[in-house]
């Protein structure tokens, strides 16, 4: 498949969307306890799916299999990885968030090979050398240094999440890459935001939410925007390019992470951030390396 410059510019506009997510997040937690703004955050974009669910006339999952596997999906996807991702906003820098969640890929190939069977082919396994080493590197000289940067216990919280969320993609190639996006991921924000609840009851305290502008802004970014523009970009860049070709694009996110944060929160970018950047960015790529093997259309 051909991949033009359309493509490359709907990869670039994805990436771009993902990584500024974690911006977000860091002023998102200035308006709300974590765990708080999440559950309202999920509550409100399973009400905007719900609906646009009801325009198109298309129902929530009818097959109890769908509808459990997306409440797992809800658990691990919403609720663990973001859940854990916010709380570690409060001590670790956004980017280092962004460069632990880029490494999903890497775990994903690590985890499809013995529960979906995929081989680990010698480019996925010098990928994820290249990403292990890389994401070491950058993490090693953080908080090796004289200068600690970011917390080890948020650093350790993210890196759980994140396998969390790639527990979840596993999950969802091997029983739900079936079924309608749009209904699975309503089940996914109703569940998480069920499930956030009473975390956030029993650990936060629901009086330090600050009801303004700041709280109105990153619920309606991340809810709406992030909920539908990540996911419509997403799909076309998969119509236009191929899911392997599209997968390769996500080598951009730590990269694009740390500029934004760099941009808009002035948050320190050191040389061997750079550096470990290389590695990790290659490694990814090769994991996502869109397989040279003909798919015969039905």
């Amino acid at each position: 498949m051909k991949i033009g410059w359309k493509v490359y510019l709907l990869g670039l506009a994805f990436c771009t969307l993902w990584s500024s997510a974690f911006t977000v997040g860091k002023f998102a937690i200035t308006a709300a306890p974590p765990l708080y703004f999440l559950t309202i955050r999920f509550a409100l974009a399973f009400v905007v799916m719900w609906i646009v669910l009801l325009i198109l006339r298309r129902n929530l999952p009818s097959n109890s299999q769908d509808r459990w596997t997306a409440i797992w999906l809800g658990v691990l996807n919403n609720g663990a990885y973001l859940g854990l991702a916010f709380i570690a906003f409060q001590s670790v820098s956004s980017s280092m968030v962004a460069l632990i969640a880029s490494l999903m890929p890497l775990v994903t190939a690590a985890l499809a090979w013995p529960v979906l069977k995929e081989p680990l082919t010698p480019l996925k396994v010098l990928g994820l050398a290249l990403g292990t080493f890389g994401a070491w590197f950058i993490l090693w000289n953080r908080l090796g240094g004289d200068i600690q940067i970011d917390d080890p216990f948020g650093l350790g919280i993210a890196t759980v999440g994140m396998i969390c969320l790639a527990c979840g993609t596993v999950l969802y190639k091997k029983r739900g890459a079936h079924a309608d996006p749009l209904a699975m991921n309503a089940i996914q924000a109703l569940s998480a935001s069920v499930v956030l609840l009473p975390a956030a009851y029993f650990m936060e305290d629901p009086a330090k939410i600050v009801w303004g502008w700041t709280l109105a802004w990153t619920l309606a970014y991340t809810a709406i925007i992030m909920t539908f523009g990540a996911l419509l970009l997403w799909f076309a860049l998969i119509r236009a390019a191929g899911a392997g070709a599209a997968s390769a694009f996500h080598f951009l996110n730590p990269g694009i992470a740390m500029l934004i944060a760099w941009v808009v929160l002035d948050e320190h970018i050191s040389v061997t951030d750079i550096g470990g950047l290389v590695p990790v960015a290659i490694g990814i790529l090769l994991v996502n390396w869109p397989s040279t093997k003909k798919v015969v259309a039905p």
